[in-house]
């Protein structure tokens, strides 16, 4: 690791600040003054204006010249530039952080939701362990360095165990849900705590807690504005397909073999509730989710589940069903009239078992895009979307994925850019509502949600509108995001972020929940 740093080590000529933040490894020299992370991240101001105005985060950071203090609930590091002495100046409320030399050049992670983050940052060589086993990951680059010997992976129940040693492996920060933050060097991820309204896109967002590790705020700032700007564009399209419509009713269930029944038999359906990632979804793509009203005939582990029985009770209205999970088929719901309309969806579709759980989470727009193509597979406003991760069970569509002999196909390259699941919804909007030549031919594209007349569409008009508010709200979130940024560059955050000691050349707080 020494030798690694060493030989990264970028000589500066003068003695002023970079241009661009410090990556790959790359240490200072000679550097005495200045701002040495000229990229920032601006988490969330950059959306109070097209989201929400109370948008925020649990985290903060405040910037200084050589090193930036991240504060997570009670969890406080002191990221420092590497080449910089260690800070002798910190603030009060950071006189206890754990140090830590940016940017990292070796990570863990203890979950498989937090790779795709990662990858985003164009960081896959930097994973030197996931700390669970390498069956439950979907990513074909990840999972070819795996098979190189390039990551390894902790699995206890192995014969023998694989038992990585993170310390020996250099590892300088695990990135962790509260479950495993035994791990060597465990830093804190709170996704999972952020709280409605707009939990799903608060918790993509953690791409830009990472990217403070590496110092890659300018590759997670442009992650996060492309999944938030397009789940706008996306959200809007929807409301072209909705308009005067009664939102589709959903039904949200997965079977579970072992919850015992009242009645002495075995097996169940989860309870779907309100205020939740998915009720959130459901909601944008222009469903209303059923939410039962019974009382559950079984439970597991105190959490109650309904009999099938109930399940067609509570569903029989149902213009959709989704389970977020394998589907039991030696479950007969075919009395339902979603079954009957073939509008009944598991999570196991084109991506993969294990992609749903691992990409869902960070690409809250992509699941979006899914659901809406769901609910309204004949709307010419969402023609040629695909479904990434439902697959249509009555169809008996194929169970998705990259087999272990697919590898090298899928992944030629390691270093190669992440790709976003979803379809990019703003560009389409724009090309869309161009004029085009008047014609009384029928324009029918290929996809999944079947073809249309575009230009005999009674919503043409309105889609016109729609598309000009998108375009205008993506612009929005462009221009104010990046007024806001470089206006908090200098600006002192409120008062909740600033210590009384050391003012920070950057600061932006968020209210913490």
């Amino acid at each position: 690791m020494m030798a690694r740093r060493a030989a990264l080590w970028l000589a500066v000529l003068g003695r002023t600040a970079s241009a661009a933040n410090y990556v790959g490894g790359q240490c200072v020299v000679g550097v005495t003054s200045g701002d040495l992370f000229p990229d920032k991240c601006a988490y969330g101001t950059q959306f109070t204006q097209t989201v929400s105005a109370d948008y925020s985060l649990l985290w903060e950071v405040a910037y200084y010249d050589s090193y930036k203090v991240v504060k997570n609930g009670d969890a406080v590091h002191a990221l420092v530039q590497c080449g910089v002495d260690a800070p002798t100046d910190l603030p009060a409320y950071a006189a206890g952080a754990t140090l830590v030399e940016v940017p990292v050049t070796a990570v863990a992670t203890t979950s498989s939701t937090y790779l795709p983050f990662i990858e985003m940052l164009g960081e896959r060589r930097a994973l030197k362990s996931y700390q669970s086993s390498f069956q439950y990951v979907s990513s074909p680059c990840l999972r070819k360095m795996h098979r190189d010997g390039m990551v390894e992976e902790k699995d206890a129940w192995a014969d023998p165990p694989k038992l990585p040693d993170l310390e020996a492996l250099g590892v300088q920060a695990t990135f962790a849900s509260s479950w495993g933050m035994d791990e060597h060097n465990a830093v804190l991820l709170t996704d999972t705590a952020e709280q409605q309204p707009n939990a799903v896109l608060k918790t993509a967002e953690y791409v830009e807690y990472v990217g403070l590790y590496f110092n890659r705020e300018k590759e997670a700032a442009a992650a996060i504005e492309h999944i938030v700007a397009n789940w706008l564009c996306t959200k809007e399209a929807v409301a072209g397909v909705v308009q005067d419509k009664a939102p589709v009713k959903v039904l949200w269930a997965q079977y579970w073999g072992s919850a015992t029944c009242g009645d002495g038999s075995s097996g169940g359906w989860s309870v779907a509730s309100g205020n939740t990632w998915y009720s959130e979804i459901i909601e944008a793509a222009g469903g209303s989710l059923i939410v039962p009203a019974v009382e559950a005939a079984c439970e597991s582990w105190g959490a109650p589940y309904l009999s099938t029985a109930q399940l067609l009770e509570v569903g029989a209205d149902a213009d959709v069903f989704i389970s977020p999970g394998p589907w039991a088929a030696d479950q007969d719901v075919s009395s339902m009239k979603a079954w009957e309309n073939g509008r009944v969806f598991d999570n196991q579709g084109p991506n993969g078992a294990n992609d749903w759980f691992e990409r869902r989470v960070v690409e809250p727009d992509a699941v979006l895009q899914d659901l809406a193509v769901a609910f309204y597979p004949g709307a010419s406003e969402l023609e040629g979307l695909s479904r990434k991760w439902l697959r249509d069970v009555v169809a008996e569509e194929p169970v998705g994925g990259v087999s272990d002999e697919d590898l090298d196909a899928a992944c030629p390259d390691i270093d190669a850019p992440y790709e976003f699941s979803s379809t990019d919804m703003c560009a389409r909007l724009v090309v869309d509502n161009e004029p085009t030549p008047t014609t009384d031919q029928q324009t029918t594209t290929e996809g999944s949600s079947g073809s249309s007349k575009k230009n005999s569409s009674p919503n043409a008009a309105s889609g016109g509108i729609i598309a000009v508010a998108v375009i205008a709200s993506a612009l929005v979130l462009l221009v104010v995001g990046g007024l806001s940024y470089y206006a908090n560059r200098r600006l002192p955050p409120p008062a909740k972020a600033l210590p009384a000691d050391n003012q920070p050349v950057v600061t932006k707080a968020a209210e913490t929940a």
